[in-house]
């Protein structure tokens, strides 16, 4: 049991649900049992409860505040896994079938900070990133393989926020045989996932929507596909009757497995350029290339505050230069998935870009990630993925 003094408890009362160690007393954390992390009950000064919160000494946060929980004391780590798993998959039912792909637990949005569970038909791949998910994971495992009985559960531990909490960077296989490549069904297109060595958990789940949306404008475009990776957005528009698709992306691998993703489906492969993008949007440029449907879906430019001035260069300039493959009528399907980046800012940078040409740009449409990926109110780092939807007009 910890109790909060004034300001900390303002900031729990407000909805903070980071409490950082300058938050907090000196006296909070001292115990031992905190270095690896505990669930405690959190009370403001007049001993008024503000529910419990995962407590470590590991990192500059502190308290993470995870919801209420009925009683005075502190539940048992299995007995909080429990209820709060359960939770976050009932409410993920119906909202990808048994051979699709869906986010099944996203970290605080779900009350429990740390833990991403993805499902990729019948393998499940995780993610954890605070010490106390760390060191529950034979925990975690157990009741994910009660509750679903997947035939593989895997640790995507590899991220480097993990060091923030002193712990190892590494990729686990906790139960289950070793699945290399599974195929997952969306609108109606097969993707391969590599669970191992695949982006983030092995394909991006958040962009199911915006996949979905450029399948619907495909239709007899000719379509550009920028960072395309293993082509989610390229089978997509192919899906929805392209004419023609090209793809660019620095990794040979992601293009091959392009082209065996395009055959699986029955697709004419698209055309594949391996370069730097902003090397290529400058060479479409002199070639005098036009497209109706451009995707542009660059990694994460600002992955820290400190990124943040260098980021927005990068960002204008990609944007500015997509928009100027756009003919008449054309539409840019653009986005961001850096957190420090926050919407108005992304928007302001595609202003920006579009100072100074020689056509109108609107704004046609906003989106983000799916249901499955819910934004929490009061965390804005969980809003991270920004997809704006724009449309040249002469």
């Amino acid at each position: 049991m910890i109790e909060l003094d004034k300001r900390a408890a303002r900031l729990a009362q407000r909805g903070h649900p980071w409490l950082y160690r300058d938050d907090l007393k000196k006296s909070d954390l001292e115990d031992s049992e905190y270095s690896t992390g505990a669930i405690v009950r959190v009370l403001d000064p007049e001993g008024r409860d503000l529910g419990i919160a995962f407590a470590s000494t590991r990192s500059k946060i502190a308290l993470r505040l995870c919801g209420s929980w009925a009683g005075e004391d502190s539940p048992g780590l299995e007995e909080f896994l429990v209820d709060r798993i359960e939770r976050a998959i009932r409410l993920r039912e119906g909202m990808a079938p048994a051979d699709g792909g869906v986010r099944l637990v996203h970290g605080e949005s779900d009350l429990i900070p740390g833990l991403v569970v993805d499902r990729y038909a019948d393998v499940l791949v995780l993610q954890a990133t605070t010490a106390l998910i760390d060191s529950a994971l034979p925990l975690v495992t157990k009741i994910l393989s009660d509750l679903l009985s997947p035939r593989m559960i895997l640790a995507r531990n590899d991220q480097a926020v993990r060091r923030l909490e002193k712990l190892p960077e590494e990729v686990v296989l906790l139960a289950g045989e070793s699945v290399e490549r599974v195929v997952i069904e969306e609108n109606g297109i097969h993707h391969i996932v590599r669970p191992y060595a695949g982006h983030k958990t092995g394909m991006y789940l958040d962009q199911q929507p915006a996949r979905q949306r450029v399948k619907e404008l495909a239709s007899a475009a000719k379509v550009l596909d920028l960072f395309s990776y293993q082509g989610g957005f390229s089978m997509a528009a192919l899906g929805g009757g392209a004419t023609s698709v090209q793809m660019v992306d620095q990794s040979k691998v992601a293009l091959e497995l392009a082209k065996e993703t395009a055959l699986l489906n029955h697709f004419e492969v698209p055309e594949m350029i391996r370069g730097n993008v902003f090397d290529v949007i400058r060479d479409l440029r002199n070639e005098q290339q036009f497209y109706d449907l451009v995707v542009l879906d660059p990694p994460a430019f600002c992955k820290s505050r400190r990124e943040v001035e260098g980021g927005i260069r990068g960002y204008r300039d990609l944007n500015r230069g997509a928009l100027r493959l756009l003919a008449p009528g054309g539409r840019l399907v653009t986005c961001s998935c850096s957190h420090h980046l926050k919407s108005e800012l992304f928007e302001e940078t595609i202003r920006q870009a579009a100072l100074d040409l020689p056509f109108r740009v609107f704004v046609e449409e906003r989106m983000g990630s799916g249901r499955d990926h819910p934004a929490l109110l009061r965390l804005p780092e969980t809003e991270y993925l920004k997809v704006r939807i724009l449309r040249r007009w002469d």
